[in-house]
């Protein structure tokens, strides 16, 4: 009764992190981590708490990236010429995020995890740049060396955080003139470096710890994996067809708003 019980409830779950995922590019990292780490069972050790967390919202984002990716790919919404400029530098900086996860503290990964959006929050609201409307072919690139370190950073940030790159890729397409349907869209396929290196990382440093219970591979949970997926196949379609009728300026106050919530949640829990 209990498992069925948690199925249902992660499944729920799922279809928030669905519609998020593909209306507001989070992959699942800045839900699914607080909402874990809050409901993650006592049979997981306390110091690897934060670390299931993480891994389990990597593992959930790359299906959940895919899903999204597919979806707002059908209606022209991902840039890709600006995709394949980026991906292989946040991949290498996912690589580095994930091999030195296991390393550090789970208080310390949450101290950061909520340091990190209460900067990205406090920076985007006092930048007017990000709330006005932008028009459809403002967006411009940076150099490629300046590219190469921001993206390497973000790649590294957001594995070693488990929050899929969406909080900082998001603003900065945003303030170099990216619409936020397009910035939002790009984000999806920008995580799945972040996520399939990030999630193999967690997988495979969890497996060396003897003390994780039967219900996780590594440091994947299981069960809210199961149910986040089936979930989510149900959330990203609704997400991606609500963002499609968002107006710019309107979609930019929502995820702002968005990301003071999840601040709140995580300082709770």
């Amino acid at each position: 009764m209990l498992v069925g019980f948690s199925f249902l409830m992660f499944s729920l779950i799922g279809i928030l992190i669905g519609v998020l995922s593909s209306m507001f590019g989070f992959g699942g990292g800045i839900v699914v981590v607080p909402i874990l780490f809050a409901f993650l069972p006592d049979s997981i050790p306390s110091e690897y708490l934060m670390h299931t967390a993480i891994g389990t919202s990597l593992a959930v984002m790359i299906i959940n990236s895919f899903n999204s990716t597919y979806n707002h790919a059908k209606k022209g919404n991902v840039t890709w010429s600006v995709f394949k400029q980026l991906a292989g530098y946040i991949a290498i900086g996912s690589l580095i995020g994930g091999v030195l996860a296991v390393y550090i503290e789970s208080d310390f990964l949450r101290h950061a995890f909520i340091g990190l959006l209460i900067y990205v929050l406090i920076s985007n609201m006092l930048k007017k740049s990000f709330t006005r409307e932008i028009e459809e072919q403002a967006f411009r690139l940076p150099k490629q060396r300046s590219a190469s370190f921001i993206w390497i950073g973000i790649g590294f940030l957001s594995t070693l955080l488990g929050i899929g790159g969406s909080t900082m890729t998001i603003p900065y397409l945003r303030n170099r003139g990216m619409r936020m349907i397009h910035a939002v869209a790009l984000a999806t396929p920008l995580g799945l470096p972040i996520a399939i290196v990030g999630a193999f990382a967690y997988l495979v440093t969890g497996l060396k710890i003897d003390a994780m219970p039967s219900s996780t591979i590594g440091f994947i949970y299981i069960p809210a994996l199961i149910g986040f997926t089936l979930g989510g196949f149900i959330g990203v379609p609704i997400g991606r067809s609500w963002a499609q009728k968002l107006s710019d300026k309107l979609f930019s106050k929502i995820y702002l708003v968005l990301l003071f919530i999840v601040v709140i949640m995580m300082i709770i829990s």
